[in-house]
């Protein structure tokens, strides 16, 4: 089982899309978080235009030590409009199984790690069809 740290740090402002933390502000602020009973870290593939989870990502390959004590968590299944994804046309969903196996394999190249300890779809899918339960 999984312990998640309560609160647990949101990462979506860290980088491009606000704080911009270089690799020694992102290992201060891993580290404080850690100082402060904050062990999990909460992302997304698509926070700073693709490129937040590769920040952090460089801090933990530079204190490797650091993996063995926080939870990643990151989500995908949205795609947006960005320089970094020119194949990327429109801003829309993408929850095929084919789009989340190379969106978790890239995480995991980003935040040099061979495991995330939680993937989530980012948003319902408006064009998925649940099946409906029946009533026990």
């Amino acid at each position: 089982m999984i312990n998640f740290s309560s609160p647990i740090a949101g990462c979506m402002r860290w980088g491009k899309w606000g704080a911009g933390f270089t690799t020694v502000e992102y290992l201060t602020i891993i580290n404080e978080c850690l100082h402060n009973g904050i062990t999990s870290f909460d992302h997304a593939d698509i926070y700073g235009d693709y490129t937040t989870e590769a920040d952090f990502g460089e801090a933990l390959k530079q204190s490797p030590s650091l993996r063995e004590q926080i939870q990643l968590i990151t989500k995908c299944g949205i795609q947006i409009t960005t320089a970094n994804r020119p194949l990327h046309q429109i801003k829309s969903y993408n929850t095929s199984k084919e789009y989340i196996i190379a969106s978790t394999e890239q995480s995991l190249e980003n935040f040099h790690t061979d495991y995330l300890d939680v993937l989530l779809i980012h948003r319902p899918d408006p064009l998925l069809i649940l099946k409906k339960l029946p009533r026990q």
